[in-house]
């Protein structure tokens, strides 16, 4: 049997799920994670994104977390839409559906509009996190790539393989983002495990790329946590919210929420979108042109000889 990790699946192909029989038309792959592979499809004129599990285990787990979260009363209901299994030909397809996220990688949303939306961009995530932990989840898996930002700041997690049951081990992780590989704490799935990873997050959003080359590849004997502690002390992009992130860096957060209102105590800035900002622009221009002609009619119309 052909596994769903040798299966490819091409663009115009129609998936029909064995036992729920919804049909989906295959658009593109949109990436591949540790244990599966997601793609967009098209329902009638609808957009979703389908992700095919590697392994069963874990396919079932992660199915199981997201049926609970999309029961509960949080932005994550009705996230979960559809599973079933495709087969045909010899290969078995697990499959589920979710929600497909329009929106950008949190870095390109910064270098897009400035780094005056690290405040926003920060509350959401942590707003988000609140949410997840309510439900006796943690994210596990936290880094800048299964996070979207769209809109005016709104973020999205994507991708729930590393979710996992609050006292477990965490059975995803990316090491840069991991208090284990930095010796600030063990894998034990609990709140300040994802605190320490969005400071990962945030700071790594904002420091130069020398400064994070190589990063994932130091020695245990060549990393602490006190080398991000300098990253985070010598960045001026961050000192608002240094001595939040720096309590995230050294677990002395039990929850989620009191980090949040940390956060909030900052009393960011409103920020503006670049393209609103072109806006303003222009609309000052404007009305400066309109000004300067109104005053070149007047001068003319007192000072022309009758």
């Amino acid at each position: 049997m052909i596994t769903s990790f040798e299966q490819e699946l091409h663009s115009g192909k129609i998936i029909i799920g064995k036992w729920n029989k919804a049909q989906y038309r295959v658009e593109r792959l949109l990436g591949v994670g540790a244990n599966g592979k997601v793609y967009l499809v098209m329902r009638g004129k609808l957009q979703y994104a389908m992700k095919i599990g590697f392994d069963t285990v874990d396919h079932q787990s992660e199915i199981n977390a997201l049926k609970e979260l999309s029961k509960s009363n949080t932005s994550f209901r009705h996230y979960l839409l559809d599973v079933d299994d495709y087969e045909e030909d010899g290969f078995h397809l697990p499959f589920y559906v979710m929600r497909y996220i329009k929106g950008q990688s949190m870095t390109d949303f910064i270098w897009r509009n400035g780094r005056d939306w690290i405040g926003l961009i920060g509350t959401n995530m942590l707003r988000k996190l609140v949410e997840l932990h309510g439900q006796a989840y943690i994210f596990g898996d936290i880094k800048v790539q299964n996070m979207l930002v769209s809109g005016y700041g709104d973020v999205e997690l994507i991708d729930f393989g590393g979710v996992t049951a609050k006292g477990r081990s965490v059975k995803q992780f990316t090491e840069v983002y991991d208090r284990g590989y930095w010796g600030a704490g063990t894998r034990s799935a609990d709140e300040a495990y994802d605190l320490f990873a969005f400071a990962v997050l945030i700071i790594s959003s904002v420091e130069t790329e020398k400064r994070m080359k190589g990063i994932d590849k130091l020695l245990p004997q060549n990393r602490s946590v006190d080398m991000l502690l300098d990253m985070l002390q010598s960045n001026p992009a961050l000192r608002q919210v240094a001595p939040m992130l720096r309590k995230a860096l050294l677990g002395q957060y039990s929850t989620s929420k009191q980090a949040l209102a940390d956060w909030r105590r900052q009393g960011f800035a409103k920020p503006l979108l670049a393209n609103r900002k072109k806006g303003s622009l222009s609309s000052l221009l404007k009305l400066c042109f309109t000004i300067s002609l109104l005053m070149f009619g007047l001068a003319v119309y007192f000072y022309w000889p009758s």
